[in-house]
């Protein structure tokens, strides 16, 4: 009997801790963090990097993108091989994520597309290509 309730409770507790966030993609590697504002100030492509911040659009029709924000610093997410989506309610959430640096100038119908979406600054030639995202959930 002891036996069964330690498992019960060892299931409920990694349910609780599950709870409070969401992972989209692959799991994150654990990379250390870095700062957003110092990938923008010198983005080397194809590199790979870790942020935390928070979510501040996502696309309307899919979640198949994210505007990702740290301070006053914000950049296009896309994800890996269109491969995972995010919820298009978690505008505002906290987020955790790793991918890589793509510096490229986008093409005017590819800007458009992206305005129609909802996205801000999607013009900008540095976004980033999240390998892995982890939302946490907000406090109840």
């Amino acid at each position: 009997m002891r036996l069964l309730s330690a498992v019960a409770l060892s299931a409920l507790l990694a349910a609780n801790a599950a709870a409070g966030s969401k992972t989209f993609g692959k799991p994150l590697k654990g990379l250390e963090t870095t700062s957003l504002e110092a990938v923008l100030a010198k983005p080397e492509a194809g590199k790979m990097v870790a942020l935390e911040g928070s979510i501040k659009a996502v696309c309307a029709n899919k979640g198949c993108w994210l505007t990702f924000e740290q301070g006053t610093s914000n950049v296009h997410v896309t994800f890996e091989g269109y491969s995972f989506f995010v919820p298009k309610d978690s505008a505002g959430q906290k987020v955790k994520l790793e991918g890589r640096v793509i510096v490229k100038e986008k093409s005017k119908e590819e800007i458009e597309h992206l305005e129609g979406e909802g996205a801000k600054g999607a013009a900008a030639a540095v976004s980033i290509e999240a390998v892995g995202v982890v939302i946490e959930s907000p406090a109840k």
